[in-house]
């Protein structure tokens, strides 16, 4: 082989080489990236409960509504299928690590702190945490907040939530 197409191939493969690691490094930063708390009044989940007071008149609000969602029903993976978790906290949290409300530590296509499931305005809403595989609501793919109605399926990984 030409000496200049040996060159060629190694330039490649070098460039391959370090787009893998950008590649790693993402996705350890985004897994690695713990999401800030919010003080009352700043940004959306302040807006959501800005004191104690309010927050359980909003819940009170959200139980009226008959088209806010309750709680969240595990129907997939079917060795989870049926546990419920009731939406009467201002936020939930979903994804491996222990300390999230809804632990899917068995589930590998879930990230550490994968969404959130919080209260704003007398609705319920989920928003993608910055996980790696994504957060869909009825198979669309979440871009940001987006509200949850009773019937729409919520996946985590390959764990399905259904809101009722």
């Amino acid at each position: 082989m030409p000496e200049q197409l040996l060159g060629l191939l190694k330039l490649c493969l070098l460039a391959l080489l370090y787009l893998f690691f950008a590649r790693v490094l993402w996705a350890v930063w985004t897994e690695v990236r713990a999401v800030r708390p919010q003080t009352e009044g700043a940004g959306p989940v302040g807006a959501g409960a800005p004191a104690a007071g309010a927050a359980r008149g909003s819940r009170r609000a959200r139980r009226s509504a008959p088209d806010v969602p309750q709680r969240l029903t595990v129907t997939e993976p079917p060795s989870r299928q049926g546990m419920r978790f009731e939406l009467d906290v201002p936020e939930l949290t979903i994804g491996r690590a222990a300390g999230c409300h809804v632990s899917v530590a068995d589930d590998t296509f879930a990230s550490s702190l994968h969404a959130r499931v919080f209260g704003r305005d007398g609705g319920v809403f989920v928003e993608d945490l910055g996980s790696t595989n994504g957060t869909y609501v009825n198979g669309a793919r979440l871009t940001g907040p987006t509200v949850l109605r009773p019937g729409d399926q919520v996946q985590v990984g390959n764990t399905v939530l259904e809101a009722s």
